[in-house]
């Protein structure tokens, strides 16, 4: 089940970085939901370290955890997607200046 998890999430964190730069804000929080859906194995609401454990996002926690309360939810998560997506299209104009 967990190795389930992992793929999901994976491919959720590979869609706004394949390319998908023009993705629109909704785009990005339907993608943050799946990516939710697939995560909060009990659906309290938050993630927690072992329920990202073994994920692309397992690394990412602490960025995600705004507050530094050990959990991530729904509202960190999305604004972690959105400063991502945001950070994608800084970088991709940089490199179309070169």
């Amino acid at each position: 089940m967990r190795r389930r998890y992992a793929v999901i999430a994976g491919m959720a964190l590979s869609l706004p970085m394949s390319g998908a730069f023009a993705a629109s804000d909704t785009d990005v929080a339907n993608q943050a939901s799946a990516s939710w859906a697939t995560m909060d194995a009990n659906a309290d609401g938050a993630l927690t370290p072992e329920e990202v454990a073994a994920t692309p996002w397992e690394d990412k926690f602490d960025a995600m955890d705004a507050n530094g309360d050990g959990k991530v939810t729904k509202q960190e998560f999305g604004a972690y997607m959105k400063a991502m997506k945001k950070t994608q299209e800084i970088e991709q104009s940089g490199d179309s200046d070169t």
